[in-house]
């Protein structure tokens, strides 16, 4: 049976949906990498991790609620998602950052980075387990180039020592952000991208907040030199989450958290061309991978029920 003129549409849109939520994931990615190196920058002004991230997390939460209300955009959550917005910011993000910079204690950042990255393996078995069905072989492709260049890129980057207490951190940070992109994915459907990032972010900076004060490592930078790479984290955060949800949105968790491994890849590129550091063939070969994982990712999806019963 031939595809009527209707279908052809319908999956010409879908295609071009899948492209847009892929590069949205990928410009976030992109985002994220800044907000890596603002932060190198803002810690040689000797702040305290939870503290720093609380800032930076409280900054996007302002700048978002000044460009939803320039905008006109909801400033509440839609009835229904207001507490999974409030959970999934305070048990997903602020936990994960948490986990993850606690990993960073206990072992190389190459170590800990290549540990947390595993996370698009959970958010597949994860997806799958919650009745999302079997990747689709593209996907699956997409995957390992992502895992795997992953791998080669943070592997080439540093050592990869760690303690048994720092792997059990890190795998913690993959798990809990598993569960975040999951939850989002099935709880934020109706609430605008832009309130979901502003209460993610509001969230994640009390919880921060919290936990510094409470490990006694609560600290506010001197001077403009500490605010403004703090200025720059915020600034690239919010944009970013309004960039992740959005695609999320229009790719689902599984493709998303595959196309969001470009991360790594993009704050080493940031790092080469910002603060001198160096290429190595590794990041080269790695990035490649990752790249042809995300294109992979962003144009895979699973057949619809009318698509499996055309011959």
């Amino acid at each position: 049976m031939e595809p009527t003129p209707t279908r052809t549409r319908l999956r010409a849109a879908e295609g071009g949906r899948d492209l847009l939520g892929g590069l949205l994931v990928g410009l976030a990615a992109g985002l994220f990498g800044a907000v890596v190196l603002f932060g190198k920058l803002a810690l040689r002004e000797g702040l305290f991790v939870p503290s720093l991230l609380a800032i930076r997390f409280g900054l996007a939460a302002v700048l978002l609620a000044l460009a939803a209300a320039a905008l006109r955009r909801p400033l509440a959550p839609a009835r229904g998602e207001r507490l999974w917005i409030g959970v999934l910011a305070v048990a997903g993000y602020a936990v994960e950052s948490a986990l993850f910079f606690t990993a960073a204690e206990h072992g190389t950042a190459a170590a800990v980075t290549l540990l947390f990255f595993t996370y698009p393996v959970f958010v597949t078995l994860g997806s799958w387990a919650l009745g999302g069905g079997a990747p689709a072989r593209l996907t699956a492709i997409a995957l390992v180039l992502a895992l795997a260049g992953t791998v080669v890129v943070v592997a080439t980057g540093g050592g990869l020592a760690i303690d048994w207490v720092g792997v059990a951190f890190a795998l913690g940070a993959a798990v809990t952000y598993t569960g975040y992109l999951l939850g989002a994915d099935a709880a934020l459907r109706r609430t605008n991208p832009m309130t979901s990032a502003m209460w993610v972010s509001a969230g994640a900076s009390v919880g921060l907040f919290a936990f510094a004060w409470v490990t006694g490592r609560l600290g506010i930078p001197q001077g403009a030199s500490g605010w403004w790479p703090l200025l720059g984290m915020g600034t690239a955060s919010a944009a970013a989450f309004v960039a992740l949800l959005a695609g999320l949105q229009r790719i689902g968790a599984v493709r998303t958290a595959i196309v969001a491994a470009t991360e790594p890849l993009a704050a080493a590129v940031l790092g080469a061309v910002f603060l001198g550091e160096p290429v190595t063939l590794g990041v080269a070969v790695g990035g490649v991978l990752i790249l042809a994982g995300a294109v992979a990712a962003s144009l895979a999806r699973a057949a619809t029920l009318q698509e499996q019963q055309i011959p």
